[in-house]
């Protein structure tokens, strides 16, 4: 067999080996069953490694990294409940229904309850049935649309919703293609192509395609607008990232940063355009108190929910040995102060957009209560444009925390919890230590 045909063999093993790990993990293994779900999990980062080492040619990177997402198309989310609730509002707005304005326990008493959710089961599926809807219009309307089309059918709304979340990816992957993420050389010359870090990604593929998390759509819509600015289409990027405010309100953390980078003048513009498009996309589920019904979710989130943090879990625990109990009430309001004022301070001496946009998004997830696997998906976006890796390392360690479902009493193993930020921490220390200075440089010599 010649050098070539074995190269191509090897590829296809690749493709069809990363497939059937994809296709056993997504269809076939419960979030409960920790064991295999850890084992396929390793295994498809072991080939995935593999992958961004082979593949050089874009068109085919793009088009396997399709593929991929391909293969989850008629999955049914297997390790996150959340789209149970996307798919109850989506029916609640299909039926022109404010599913801001309701709680689902509520609704439950409703005589309209059979005819507008059809199935009891989705709501005892709910996993914040007391909980106004947090998610943002966008987000929203492609629930309502993806209801509409379906029907009362479970299956086919979850396949509807993944057609948006597979348009905003394949989109995602193309915009890529054209903006050329960075290149970073090192010292023996090898460069590492961080394109297909991000397109091969098990976590990207399985967590937003697989697990419908519509950070997919934040994405495209980041990418766009970037594709949009480097064009010197502000207006038109300020529109775009209005959209990825309007499906998840996280990229407002960067609106400093923008500021800072365009210039008082043209940043503040850009910021109320951004601000303008959001309210227009709020419009139509304008309610009197709507604002309060939002904010007290989002408030009882910040004061309540805790999975997989770092900073507030030694905090927490500080919190025990002195007061004798859970501190989170206070301490997720000063953290999320800390945060603030960290945006605000990291933006104001931002000499890199990326660089700094990637230690802002990190200081927020180091800094939340809260840290789902999808959460670092964003991250490992930004990293893209960036010589840094440490996202991609959390991608694979941030799996640990799904140890928590192994049992009904959800009771986090703080030990893995450990292990995952001992390694993402030391490895993040490692690189700002050693490549902040070299990718600063590299950057001063492009603009000269």
């Amino acid at each position: 067999m010649k050098k070539t045909e074995k190269y191509i063999f090897f590829k296809i093993l690749l493709i069809l080996l990363f497939s059937v790990l994809l296709i056993w993990l997504s269809y076939f293994t419960q979030r409960s069953n920790f064991n295999q779900l850890i084992v396929l999990y390793s295994a498809l980062f072991v080939v995935y490694f593999f992958l961004i080492k082979l593949f050089s040619d874009t068109r085919q990177i793009i088009f396997v990294g399709i593929f991929f997402r391909l293969l989850l198309l008629f999955s049914i989310p297997n390790l996150s409940d959340d789209f149970y609730r996307f798919v109850w509002d989506g029916r609640l707005l299909a039926n022109g229904i404010n599913p801001y304005t309701i709680l689902p326990a509520d609704f439950l008493q409703s005589p309209d309850f059979h005819k507008v959710i059809f199935d009891e089961s989705l709501f005892s599926n709910l996993n914040s049935p007391h909980y106004y809807s947090v998610y943002p219009p966008l987000n929203q309307m492609i629930f309502g649309l993806s209801a509409w089309f379906s029907n009362g059918n479970l299956f086919q709304n979850v396949v509807w919703m993944r057609v948006f979340i597979l348009i905003g990816e394949v989109l995602s992957l193309f915009l890529l293609q054209t903006i050329k993420p960075y290149r970073f050389k090192t010292h023996s010359g090898t460069a590492l192509r961080f394109g297909e870090c991000y397109i091969f990604n098990p976590l990207i593929i399985i967590e937003l395609t697989g697990n419908l998390h519509f950070e997919a759509l934040v994405i495209c819509f980041l990418v766009m607008a970037y594709w949009l600015f480097q064009r010197n289409l502000l207006k038109l990027s300020a529109i775009s990232f209005a959209c990825a405010v309007a499906t998840k309100m996280l990229p407002l953390i960067f609106i400093p940063l923008i500021i800072k980078h365009l210039g008082i003048k043209k940043g503040i513009i850009y910021s109320l355009i951004v601000g303008l498009i959001v309210v227009l996309f709020f419009l139509p589920f304008i309610d009197n108190l709507l604002i309060s019904k939002i904010f007290s979710s989002v408030n009882l989130y910040f004061q309540k929910f805790e999975f997989n943090a770092s900073i507030y879990y030694l905090i927490r625990e500080i919190g025990f040995q002195i007061f004798g109990y859970n501190i989170i009430q206070t301490a997720g309001k000063y953290l999320a102060l800390l945060t603030f004022g960290s945006i605000l301070w990291f933006s104001w001496k931002s000499k890199d957009f990326f660089l700094d946009a990637l230690l802002i998004l990190s200081i927020y997830l180091a800094f939340a209560t809260t840290v789902h696997p999808w959460y670092v998906c964003t991250l490992v976006f930004i990293s893209i444009f960036t010589p840094f890796r440490f996202p991609i390392i959390w991608s694979f360690f941030v799996f640990l925390s799904y140890f928590t479902y192994k049992t009904t009493a959800y009771q986090e193993n703080l030990w893995l919890v450990s292990i995952e930020y001992l390694a993402v921490y030391c490895f993040a220390f490692y690189e700002f230590r050693n490549l902040r200075k070299q990718y600063q440089k590299a950057n001063n010599r492009s603009n000269q």
